[in-house]
């Protein structure tokens, strides 16, 4: 196996692609290949992982060796004694392998690894670390009003509305800051620098449709979002128009309890007054509270994705 790394003379416009996006270094063994991390990466049981992300492996026994070479080398010569894949470095970039599927194509952003990489990962080693899924809702069908759960809200002073397209920049340094808060004990949640938050959700700018986008404040302080977007790939293809609630954060006091519920509810509203038929709550994981949420319009779970672990005694 060659380790390939940022100031390797050898490496090629595909090597700095995965560098690009933080690789530490590239473990090659023709025809494998996959970026390795284990600077910056998220922690697990108050020690730093190393991953696995950015693979290209294909359907043999010579593909589980690599990948358990991979492991050997995180672990042994960065002190890993956790090793996590497919991750490219963290839960913001590409991560995740399918467990399970209805068959229903890719959403908008969805990552959909080969369906040989769950048996390969299992045959290097590697065991399930974490779950999280995707379903959907029909929003033709008909749901719980939530009307009356908004209205204590309001009373209480709570305001709900459209993200500012004109101030899309100022709004989103106050989804970063809520996101610090409410997503700090996520689980392997590494949070991105604030400039490199505002610029990946500037870039996708012109796809977001403001009135999809709802906040809630209270005493001029952000308490709570969802941020949702068309999928655009079912609009392509001719399917049924779908909306991807993405990210959902609340501020976490009792004050606000159920205030997500209220968020989704409004959110889905708009979305079908505006045509949409179906809700995509988006890659879940499987312990967290939004999961509970998507249960109450009566989601319809329709895959199933895996992070996959290596452990070293």
């Amino acid at each position: 196996m060659n380790i390939i790394t940022p100031s390797s003379s050898d490496r090629t416009s595909e090597h700095d692609a995965v560098f690009a996006q933080g690789a530490d270094a590239i473990a090659c063994a023709h025809p494998h290949r996959a970026g390795l991390w284990f600077s910056h990466t998220p922690t697990y049981r108050n020690q730093p992982i190393g991953t696995i992300g950015a693979c290209q492996i294909d359907n043999t026994a010579a593909a589980a060796t690599f990948l358990s070479q991979c492991a050997d080398y995180l672990h042994h010569e960065h002190r890993c004694n956790t090793v996590v894949g497919p991750m490219n470095g963290n839960t913001w970039l590409r991560h995740r392998l399918v467990l399970e599927s209805s068959g229903r194509d890719p959403f908008l952003m969805e990552p959909i690894e080969p369906a040989h990489f769950l048996p390969i990962f299992r045959a290097a080693g590697f065991s399930i670390l974490s779950k999280y899924s995707s379903s959907n809702i029909n929003l033709q069908s008909p749901q719980k009003d939530y009307a009356p759960m908004e209205s204590r809200f309001v009373k209480k002073g709570v305001q709900l509305r459209p993200v500012n397209s004109a101030r899309f920049a100022h709004e989103l340094s106050a989804i970063y800051d809520l996101s610090l808060i409410s997503f700090s004990g996520n689980f392997l949640y590494t949070p991105l620098p604030k400039k490199a938050f505002i610029e990946k959700y500037m870039e996708s700018r012109e796809h977001i449709d403001p009135d999809l986008v709802i906040l809630a404040e209270h005493k001029g302080r952000l308490v709570g979002y969802v941020f949702c977007f068309p999928d655009l790939l079912a609009i392509q293809h001719g399917k049924a128009p779908a909306v991807i609630v993405k990210t959902l954060a609340v501020l976490p006091d009792h004050h606000y309890s159920g205030l997500g519920t209220v968020l989704v509810a409004k959110a889905q509203q708009i979305a079908k007054e505006k045509g949409y038929t179906e809700a995509i709550h988006a890659l879940q994981y499987e312990s967290n509270s939004s999961l509970r949420i998507s249960q109450r319009f009566n989601a319809t779970v329709f895959r199933r994705y895996a992070l996959m672990a290596k452990s070293f005694s």
